[in-house]
């Protein structure tokens, strides 16, 4: 039988200190429950206790995650996207965060991100700005060959 070290209002104090500081995706949560040893009841009152509370909200995750990625990070749309399923968001939320995007933003970020490969050739150039999720229309589009 599992342990945990916690009780179940210290765990939602712990867990909502956490989520208040940044945002959370609810697999995020899970894996911080997880490392605090918490059962799996436990996990699933907490989680639901996050999300009525407004704790937590995908939606708002997703929105947050592709402004971050695209700004900070320079990703493109794809990668965003396979990120965003791999912590397992709605496709829904995804396609909602993916196309609040604005356009000059976005294109302005595969310029930065293609100037930082300035001395590679064309086609080393066009290999990183995909592995960085940038579509090959998009990179085509914004005229970065």
């Amino acid at each position: 039988m599992e342990t945990t070290e916690y009780s179940l209002p210290e765990l939602i104090a712990k867990a909502e200190h956490y989520t208040a500081s940044a945002e959370h995706c609810i697999m995020d949560i899970q894996l911080k429950l997880r490392q605090w040893e918490c059962t799996f009841a436990d996990e699933q009152t907490v989680i639901s206790h996050l999300i009525q509370r407004g704790f937590i909200d995908e939606q708002r995750y997703a929105s947050a995650f592709v402004h971050d990625k695209l700004l900070f990070h320079g990703w493109g749309k794809i990668k965003m996207q396979a990120a965003l399923r791999a912590k397992h968001i709605d496709d829904s939320y995804i396609s909602a965060a993916l196309d609040n995007i604005d356009e000059t933003d976005y294109f302005d970020t595969l310029g930065k991100v293609a100037k930082s490969k300035k001395n590679a050739s064309r086609e080393q150039r066009i290999r990183f700005l995909l592995q960085r999720g940038f579509s090959y229309d998009d990179i085509r589009k914004g005229g970065f060959f």
